[in-house]
């Protein structure tokens, strides 16, 4: 007998539990589902505020996705214009959202390829095997935005179905902090190959770099403004931390220092130029420019008898007042203005 009412207790324990399971599962889903709602409208919403600013921006079967750990919206394809300064970007399905659980740390992922319109340059066309991006969210501004490109192809839009290839980078990251004040940038990339239509003739082998950079202010850098991309940098300062381009050979460029740029686009700054591996730099430039053989015996033999940095490589100052660039007292030409 008290085995018997044990066992319907169990029984009815189960029952409540399963009961509680099923609601809190229902009400889970019945959230989700308001939430993904919520900002399906939002974005919605957002999308005609652009094309009220004369902005054209469409995403193609909008819907949500990601139940039940997270909330993403997905477009079949995206499309953003902005005919007054001459930007255009097109690209194929676009997922973006986050987790529940982390609602301000924003990831996508866009399938390409994509056509890009900036003014000052020609129309690209760009494929990639993966391209993801991250964003950490504090309002106004984001606080963190990083993007990561595997198996990256440019190439110029020649003709309505064609492209000529212009380069591949095996491994591309950008990350970029302080969208509220200095901004402060990182780009590394490895495996960039450049084909014959971006180097002529000129035979150049696989490069990888990198660079740190900050500009002092990022809401100026970012407002919308007519003109060319490069105009930006207009009124800007900052430094460059460290900025590398390396050979397989070893041999690697380095330039690091101060910068700004006027208004009218002429540059100012105090760089430090270091090179490590001389050799391997002289036999790849060797390999470019094989009638310049005996000057650039000249200058690698110069090379020898300047200062060292911390590391042995050979170091060259080099001043830039107004635009005109000078080691020491030897003028080096004259910097393009932006």
């Amino acid at each position: 007998m008290p085995s018997s009412v044990s066992s319907r207790r169990n029984k009815k324990g189960f029952l409540f539990l399963a009961a509680g399971v099923l609601i809190a599962v229902g009400a889970y889903t019945a959230g989700w589902y308001y939430l993904a709602e919520k900002i399906e409208a939002r974005a919605k919403s957002d999308l005609a505020a652009l094309d009220a600013k004369g902005i054209s921006a469409n995403c193609e079967n909008l819907h949500t996705a990601g139940y039940p750990l997270r909330i993403d919206l997905v477009c079949d394809s995206i499309s953003w214009r902005r005919p007054n300064v001459g930007i255009s970007f097109l690209a194929g399905r676009i997922t973006s959202g986050s987790p529940i659980y982390a609602p301000r740390s924003l990831t996508n992922e866009i399938v390409g390829p994509a056509f890009v319109g900036i003014p000052g340059l020609v129309p690209l066309e760009l494929r990639w095997d993966r391209l993801t991006s991250s964003t950490e969210l504090i309002r106004p501004t984001p606080s963190r935005i990083s993007t990561e490109a595997k198996g990256l192809r440019i190439g110029v839009r020649t003709q309505t179905t064609s492209a000529t290839p212009l380069a591949e980078i095996a491994d591309l990251r950008f990350e970029a902090n302080g969208f509220s004040g200095p901004l402060q940038t990182t780009l590394k990339f490895d495996g960039l190959t450049l084909s014959q239509a971006a180097t002529g003739n000129t035979p150049i082998p696989v490069l990888s770099g990198s660079a740190d950079i900050t500009f002092s202010d990022a809401a100026a850098l970012f407002q919308p403004r007519p003109g060319s991309i490069e105009e930006r940098l207009r009124g800007q300062s900052g430094e460059i931390s460290n900025a590398t381009l390396s050979l397989p050979s070893g041999g690697s460029l380095t330039i690091s220092g101060p910068f700004s740029v006027d208004e009218q686009g002429v540059i100012d700054g105090t760089f430090r130029l270091s090179l490590t591996n001389p050799p391997a730099l002289a036999e790849m430039a060797r390999t470019a420019f094989p009638d310049q053989d005996r000057n650039i015996s000249t200058v690698l033999f110069a090379l020898s008898a300047m200062p060292k940095d911390e590391t042995g490589a050979p170091t060259i100052t080099v001043n830039v007042k107004r635009g005109k660039a000078t080691a020491g007292f030897i003028p080096l030409g004259n910097l393009p203005t932006l």
